[in-house]
C-alpha cells in the first residue's frame, strides 16, 4: 500500500508541473508584431526590450543571437525605435513575453 501511495505522489506531481508549465510547453509562433520600443534591459547574450505593439498590447520581447532563426539578423536597437518580431509567446503572470525567431 505504501508502494501505491509513492507512484500516486509522484505522479500527482508530475500532472501538477505539467499543468503549471504548460503556456512554455505549448508556445506558438505567431505572425510578426510591430512595435515601438520603450525599454531595453541588456544580458549576457542579448536583451530584453519592452515593446508598445501596434495593437496596444506590451510584450517583453527577448532578443539574442542563439534564439534567432538567422543569428546574422542580430542587431541591437535603441529605445524610440519601431521594429517587428516574430517568435514563440507565452504568458507570465499575465505579462505578455516574446522569444524572438526573426527580427526585422
Amino acid at each position: 500500500m505504501k508502494q501505491f501511495y509513492k507512484i500516486a505522489s509522484c505522479l500527482l506531481i508530475v500532472i501538477a508541473l505539467a499543468v503549471s508549465c504548460s503556456p512554455l510547453i505549448n508556445a506558438n509562433t505567431t505572425d510578426f508584431t510591430t512595435g515601438k520600443v520603450q525599454e531595453i534591459l541588456f544580458g549576457k547574450d542579448g536583451y530584453t526590450a519592452k515593446l508598445a505593439a501596434t495593437n496596444n498590447s506590451i510584450y517583453l520581447v527577448t532578443i539574442s543571437r542563439a534564439n534567432l532563426l538567422d543569428p546574422t539578423q542580430y542587431k541591437e536597437i535603441s529605445t524610440g525605435e519601431t521594429i517587428q518580431v516574430k517568435g514563440d509567446v507565452f504568458k507570465v503572470a499575465g505579462v505578455n513575453h516574446m522569444t524572438v525567431r526573426v527580427l526585422k
